[in-house]
C-alpha cells in the first residue's frame, strides 16, 4: 500500500505521478555538485518545474538561491518556507512544462527536479529534453534506476545529450502519493522499494558520447558528501 512509482498497476497509481520526495535526495546532489556555486555565483536561478510539494527547493532556499518553482497543480507546501521572510521564499507559478517556452522571467537558470515518470507514455524523456533545451547551465533528474535501461532512450544519453554524470542513490528513498502523505503518517516515509539516481547535464560541459561518469553516493549515515571532483 506504500503506493511508489513503479510498485503497483498503473491504474493504481496517481494520475499526475504526484509522487513526493522527502527533500534529503536533493540535499545529496546539492553537495555532491559543491552546492551549485557557480549558479550562485553568477545570480542564476533554480527551478524545479514539477515542484510538488516544493522539497527540491529546500537546499537551494536556504542557501539563499532565487528559486522558482512551477507545476499543473499548485501544491506546495507553503508552511515549509514560513520561518523565512518573503522574500527568500520560492516563487510559484502554474504552468505545463512541455508548453513553456522560455524560462521565469526570461533568466538563465539550472533546471533540479523529480518529473513524472509515466501517466503520459515518455513524459519523463519529454521532461529531460524539454529541460535541456530551456537550461542555461545544469539539468538535474531524479529517476527510477530502470529508466536508465531503455533501448529508446540511446540517442538520449549516447548521441543527442549524453550526461555528464550520473549519482546512484545508495538508500532507496520512500516517495508516497501526495495525497495518501498525511493518512499513511509515520509510514509514509518508511521502506523505499525502489532504486533512484540523478542524471546531471552541464550544458557549459559538453559530454562526450561513451564518457558518462557513474558514481555512487554514500548512505545518509555517512554524512556530508565533498564536491565531487570534475562533476561540481
Amino acid at each position: 500500500m506504500r503506493g511508489e512509482i513503479s510498485s503497483g498497476r498503473h491504474s493504481k497509481r496517481h494520475p499526475y505521478d504526484w509522487y513526493v520526495e522527502q527533500g534529503w535526495e536533493t540535499w545529496q546532489l546539492f553537495q555532491a555538485l559543491g552546492g551549485f556555486a557557480q549558479e550562485l555565483d553568477t545570480g542564476e536561478i533554480i527551478w524545479d518545474p514539477a515542484a510538488g510539494f516544493g522539497h527540491v527547493a529546500g537546499p537551494f532556499v536556504e542557501a539563499g538561491f532565487d528559486v522558482w518553482l512551477s507545476d499543473i497543480v499548485n501544491r506546495v507546501a507553503w508552511a515549509d518556507f514560513e520561518h523565512m521572510a518573503d522574500y527568500l521564499r520560492p516563487q510559484f507559478f502554474s504552468a505545463d512544462f512541455l508548453e513553456r517556452e522560455r524560462t521565469p522571467m526570461q533568466r538563465p537558470c539550472s533546471i533540479v527536479c523529480n518529473p513524472p515518470y509515466s501517466y503520459i507514455k515518455g513524459i519523463a524523456e519529454a521532461f529531460a529534453r524539454q529541460a535541456l533545451w530551456l537550461a542555461t547551465r545544469r539539468v538535474c533528474m531524479l529517476v527510477p534506476n530502470k529508466w536508465l535501461a531503455s533501448k529508446g532512450r540511446f540517442r538520449l544519453f549516447m548521441v543527442d545529450y549524453p550526461p555528464l554524470a550520473v549519482l546512484h542513490l545508495c538508500e532507496r528513498p520512500s516517495m508516497p502519493p501526495g495525497d495518501m502523505i498525511e493518512a499513511m503518517a509515520g509510514r509514509a516515509y518508511r521502506g523505499g522499494m525502489i532504486d533512484y539516481c540523478w542524471v546531471v547535464w552541464d550544458k557549459t560541459r559538453p559530454t562526450a558520447s561513451g564518457f558518462t561518469r557513474t558514481i555512487w553516493l554514500p548512505a545518509l549515515s555517512a554524512g556530508h558528501i565533498a564536491p565531487i571532483e570534475g562533476v561540481a
